[in-house]
């Protein structure tokens, strides 16, 4: 005799709250959640449990995120429709009271009145996450730029379109500031990778480095940029060269401060050539790096650029709320131009570019 759906779902969620009620807490980092709060902001970051409860028409029952594919806020209550990864719905009432999330700036504390959506992104299980895409952009046309090939779209400010390393690339003049930009939580990972391929023109090789030129930043609300990877002769922690600086972990640098050219920040006399570059950090130091104390680096072509360091004592990169990243360009005050390729965004510290010349 077959069993009725109503009981085989009840059997169901009845091993859903044996499973939740272990209160198993090293299954959290197996999720990551992607949040949509009341007022339209967005955060992306890993729960410290792993199951949420919920009051439902056959009781309170305690769902392993393990088995949720989204869940929608109905009202400011905290009523809930809960879709499971099988593709059954429940409705109730949430009483997770608040949401603990490991995110970009350290630990934001949720209300449930405040969640409107919320998406789980299943990874490899335990503190490790799957090595994902989690954005490329091609930079092809105007609509490519809106309409990203993996991740979110990017918004176009200015630039033009030209001959690139792959197919087009956007182009920037030397006044324009962060002339693409992404959501800011495509780098809210505690580890991370940036790379791209960039061509600076009307740059002598020669050229003293004296203002800021840089390749990615992130703006705030007020448009300020901070920049996180560029050319500085002193970027104030004694570094100087390609410098990376991811706020929060460290300041890095080709060498010490003093008196650079474009040539020997990068290496090469070629520095109006396509060059491939890469941001990477890691909130535990980069694997093989220092012993975990060297934390950001910036790579060129493929080899490591960076010789110095100056650690500071935090364990989460920081960047501004309510802004956006950009790739792209900020600088003070120099001219010149420079174009961009094929970016590409990780979510893991990526070190190995052999793959650089594959689109």
């Amino acid at each position: 005799m077959s069993m009725p759906r109503r009981s085989i779902l009840f059997l169901v969620l009845l091993s859903a709250v044996a499973i939740g009620h272990s209160e198993n807490v090293a299954e959290a980092p197996s999720v990551r959640l992607s949040i949509e709060l009341s007022d339209g902001s967005h955060l992306i970051g890993v729960p410290d449990v792993a199951s949420v409860p919920v009051e439902t028409a056959v009781g309170k029952i305690a769902i392993p995120f393990a088995q949720v594919k989204d869940m929608t806020f109905r009202d400011a209550s905290a009523n809930v429709t809960v879709t499971l990864t099988n593709g059954d719905r429940l409705s109730g009432a949430c009483m997770l009271g608040k949401l603990h999330l490991t995110c970009l700036f350290g630990t934001a504390d949720l209300d449930a009145a405040v969640l409107r959506k919320i998406e789980f992104t299943r990874t490899s299980g335990g503190a490790s996450p799957q090595k994902d895409l989690i954005l490329w952009n091609r930079f092809e046309s105007a609509s490519d730029v809106t309409a990203s090939r993996v991740g979110p779209g990017g918004t176009l400010s200015g630039g033009r379109f030209v001959r690139g390393r792959f197919g087009n690339a956007i182009e920037l003049d030397g006044q324009e500031v962060l002339g693409v930009t992404f959501p800011l939580d495509i780098i809210s990972g505690p580890d991370g990778c940036i790379e791209f391929w960039a061509r600076l023109a009307d740059v002598s090789p020669a050229s003293p480095i004296r203002e800021t030129l840089a390749l990615v930043a992130v703006c705030d609300e007020e448009g300020t940029a901070h920049t996180m990877l560029y050319f500085n002769s002193n970027d104030g922690a004694g570094n100087g060269g390609l410098c990376a600086r991811a706020a929060g972990l460290t300041s890095a640098g080709t060498g010490s401060y003093g008196s650079w050219t474009y040539a020997r920040a990068l290496g090469t006399m070629a520095v109006n050539d396509w060059h491939h570059y890469a941001f990477v950090w890691a909130s535990n130091g980069i694997s093989g790096f220092g012993d975990g104390t060297h934390k950001a680096a910036g790579f060129v072509d493929g080899r490591l650029n960076t010789t110095t360091w100056d650690g500071y004592p935090g364990h989460t990169l920081v960047v501004p709320m309510g802004g956006r990243f950009g790739l792209l360009y900020h600088q003070g005050g120099q001219g010149g131009r420079i174009a961009f390729d094929n970016l590409k965004i990780w979510n893991y510290a990526k070190v190995d570019f052999g793959d650089r010349n594959d689109e």
